[in-house]
């Protein structure tokens, strides 16, 4: 095959397994995995109506009780991958530092080998299609995306995998059985169901079963792997009712992530959202060349993209927040500021209020700029919410504009109060510190230490 980039994936797949068969390769999975030694009394999965598999009780739970336990000689690992005889193939011609094409190339060359397989029970429980990823939503659905970070995720993720394809074929010529659409169903298959294994045993790792317990925060169960490294357990954090859903946490992942990977938009995640902001140097700034060249811009009107959230007590350690001090400080203050980097610091606390004014300034007008790429407004997404019709992905996308668009008028309601609070004496703003309750919610540390901070070395 030449060096060219193959066809991109289908814009959508709707293949499910029928409920027949769904469950004849379910009883083939619980059978093959009793019989090596798991252990799961409790639990009973049964096919929901969409499709896709959930976990309920078979009896009562009590917290602390091991609900799942499986040997690791049924977890598929990265060590087992990169010892296959693909894997070692991969490691010969390519060397990656890519974990994902040892474990993609592994499943498929177990998927390939059929009844021969020690693990077809487990590969034909894998979904034959991921129609809720955003990769192989149909044009209807990707419009909804329109103004989202996920429009150029999703692009990135398709030019990786084929990227990716493209390497492995070019230098595996067994790699020509195995087609581009099969691969991207192998690397969204460890995207949605991969554990990043601790403990007794470690690295990223597909276990059969547990890939079958939806998300929820708080969760039913949690995982961890024994001392000894011989088992992987799913332990309740809290009694289950028999017939109730046991749910799990996948973890602490933005709401794109949790799209784009694995197909759906959690509730309740806002501490974990996330957005990306694009700023610059300010225009006509007498120092740009210097700074350009600082910040390894490709001019002095490029803009370099920040992801940031809600977390964070220090406001200040993060990245946006330093690189925008840096762009608008004057050149006395920026002679200052590139000794301390020099020294070693790595965040950049407020300069001066002048300089901070102009930090929150340009932060508002990124935001505004990236709300205005929404065809819709917050307001707009809510009634689409509530009243629809839409289908699951078409919600999705909603959803997840939606969560993004809250970000964004959070980070503009942070600047217009640290600009007003800029202008107030020092006196009330220590008098509002003071209260038990704080007024400035999610950046109450932004203000209290790098706002009051600032007005402090003032007196």
């Amino acid at each position: 095959m030449n060096s060219a980039s193959p066809p991109s994936p289908p814009a959508t797949s709707g293949l499910r397994t029928s409920a027949e068969s769904s469950e004849q390769k379910l009883s083939s999975l619980l059978r093959w995995m009793e019989q090596g030694g798991a252990l799961f009394p409790k639990m009973h999965i049964v096919r929901q109506a969409d499709g896709e598999r959930s976990v309920l009780a078979r009896s009562d739970i009590a917290e602390g009780e091991v609900v799942l336990q499986i040997p690791t000689t049924h977890l598929f690992t990265l060590e087992r991958a990169k010892a296959s005889d693909i894997g070692r193939r991969i490691q010969s011609q390519l060397q990656p530092d890519n974990d994902f094409l040892y474990l993609a190339s592994w499943l498929l060359e177990e998927k390939h080998r059929g009844a021969d397989s020690f693990w077809k029970p487990f590969v034909d429980s894998l979904p034959e299609a991921y129609p809720h990823v955003p990769l192989f939503y149909s044009e209807q659905e990707r419009a909804r995306l329109q103004g989202s970070q996920m429009e150029r995720l999703v692009e990135v993720q398709r030019q990786s995998f084929e990227q990716e394809y493209a390497q492995l074929r070019g230098k595996l010529p067994e790699y020509e059985r195995f087609g581009f659409e099969e691969y991207v169903w192998a690397r969204i298959s460890l995207y949605s169901r991969l554990f990043s294994l601790k403990g007794g045993l470690q690295g990223p790792s597909l276990v059969p079963l547990s890939d079958m317990f939806n998300h929820r925060q708080p969760p039913d169960v949690l995982w961890s792997t024994s001392e000894d490294g011989q088992t992987f357990r799913m332990i309740a954090q809290r009694a289950v009712p028999a017939g109730a859903e046991i749910h799990t946490h996948y973890g602490a992942k933005s709401s794109d992530v949790f799209l784009l990977h694995s197909g759906f938009v959690p509730d309740g995640n806002e501490e974990n959202d996330e957005v990306y902001l694009s700023v610059g140097l300010p225009p006509g700034d007498p120092l740009a060349s210097v700074k350009q060249q600082m910040f390894g811009l490709g001019s002095a009107t490029a803009k370099h993209p920040f992801k940031v959230s809600r977390q964070g007590k220090y406001l200040a350690s993060w990245s946006v927040f330093s690189f925008l001090r840096m762009a608008h400080a004057s050149p006395d203050e920026f002679l200052a500021l590139s000794n301390r980097l020099l020294s070693g610091t790595k965040t950049i606390a407020p300069v001066s209020v002048a300089c901070e004014e102009r930090v929150l300034g340009t932060l508002a007008a990124a935001c505004e700029e990236r709300l205005k790429g929404f065809p819709t407004t917050l307001e707009e997404d809510e009634r689409l919410l509530r009243e629809g019709p839409l289908s699951p992905n078409e919600r999705s996308c909603v959803l997840l504009r939606r969560q993004e668009k809250r970000l964004l008028r959070d980070y503009l309601e942070l600047t217009r109060a640290g600009r007003a609070l800029l202008r107030q004496p020092r006196e009330e703003i220590e008098q509002l510190a003071a209260r038990a309750d704080s007024p400035w919610g999610w950046f109450d540390g932004y203000v209290r230490n790098d706002l009051l901070g600032l007005l402090r070395q003032k007196k």
